[in-house]
């Protein structure tokens, strides 16, 4: 009598465990499922703003907006600059998704997460570095450009392709147009970086910003040996550089570095293609051949 009365209650607790089950699957489902569709529709904003600002960069202006201008910049960037103060230029990478408005302010946070029209944003908005100078007077030696690599493969996602001399041939010109003056950059290399890495291992490449308080000859040693080609193109101390830096996941907090420098007085924007081969003894971040079991030839 006993055990036929213990039947029931098992079948009671084990239709229990399932209904518990079946709750928990279900609440994960609608968590999952809502964080997606916030994901999809947070995604859908930040496109919808750059369309917008793609058309913005394209806006007549007009002549209130003109006269908002500081003192010699081009009247067109005038729409964009009345929309944010903060507007110094626009990133163009022809044959890419790359052409995004480019902000300064006095950090190098605000913009991580803040959108060009102000508001949150998880991808927020390419910015250059606040120390480097954009002005109607000259540009720093080396600007540096920050944006995020976002998963749809918006943003500086497409730098993450730099990895060859057949995609950098291809994709061998930069065009920054500041609200001063219009630019156009050929890439000379692209490297991953270890912003966390010390001693000897370490480039701090985002200090490669005025070559009167930094050495030329070091940038220039380090982006030879640590980038993915190499072009027979010269650059020396006497050109400006365009550095385009975003985040990388090859390693732990990793970067992919994208440097350009300015044409020269009679180049044409061809003057790389073609130019460029692969490098066959380059130099990675020394977490990088941890991760992979190797000894560090360059340490």
């Amino acid at each position: 009598m006993r055990g036929n009365g213990e039947k029931p209650v098992v079948k009671k607790k084990h239709k229990a465990v399932w209904t518990v089950l079946i709750i928990v699957c279900a609440a994960v489902f609608l968590v999952s499922g809502g964080m997606l569709l916030h994901y999809a529709l947070e995604y859908h904003q930040i496109d919808s703003d750059n369309e917008q600002i793609v058309q913005l960069l394209d806006q007549e202006p007009t002549q209130e907006q003109i006269d908002a201008l500081p003192e010699d910049a081009q009247e067109e960037a005038a729409a964009a600059y009345s929309t944010n103060p903060d507007f110094v230029g626009s990133i163009t990478i022809p044959n890419t998704v790359i052409r995004y408005a480019v902000v300064q302010t006095t950090d190098n946070e605000t913009y991580l997460n803040t959108s060009f029209y102000g508001t949150y944003s998880r991808l927020g908005t390419v910015f250059a570095d606040y120390r480097c100078r954009i002005t109607s007077q000259g540009m720093s030696d080396n600007t540096i450009l920050y944006g995020h690599n976002a998963n749809n493969g918006s943003f500086f996602h497409e730098l993450t392709n730099y990895t060859s001399a057949s995609y950098a041939s291809g994709h061998s010109t930069v065009q920054f147009d500041t609200i001063y003056q219009d630019q156009t950059y050929v890439v000379i290399g692209a490297f991953l970086a270890d912003p966390d890495a010390t001693g000897g291992d370490r480039f701090d490449y985002q200090n490669y910003i005025d070559f009167s308080q930094r050495d030329f000859d070091t940038f220039k040693e380090q982006i030879t040996q640590r980038s993915y080609f190499h072009t027979s193109l010269e650059w020396d101390e006497t050109d400006h550089y365009l550095t385009l830096s975003t985040c990388d996941y090859d390693i732990n907090n990793g970067r992919i570095v994208v440097v350009a420098r300015a044409l020269r007085e009679g180049e044409t924007a061809d003057a790389a293609a073609g130019t460029y081969t692969d490098n066959t003894n380059q130099r990675m971040p020394d977490v990088w051949y941890t991760s992979r079991n190797m000894d560090n030839p360059f340490l």
